[in-house]
């Protein structure tokens, strides 16, 4: 499962490592694209503390992380949450 690749990628490389916060990103928008906005609002949400730290909240990736949590909140209809925190 992604889960299990995830996590041999963390323990392997760390999780600040370039290419887990780029797997986590991408497994995140599969999951958004499925419809599994749930799912994907827990890795954004795990990611963007990463990003936040290593990369910096005007990193573009973190943008964009940001953006992407956005749109799984909104899946979801928690739509209070996703206006404040795209602003």
């Amino acid at each position: 499962t992604y889960q299990d690749v995830r996590a041999i990628d963390q323990r392997v490389q760390g999780a600040e490592h370039v290419s887990t916060m780029t797997m986590t990103m991408n497994i995140a928008s599969v999951l958004a694209m499925q419809s599994k906005f749930q799912e994907a609002e827990v890795l954004l949400r795990e990611i963007l503390v990463v990003q936040l730290r290593v990369l910096g909240a005007e990193h573009p990736h973190t943008l964009n992380t940001g953006h992407n949590l956005c749109t799984a909140l909104f899946g979801q209809r928690k739509r209070g949450e996703a206006e404040a925190r795209c602003r």
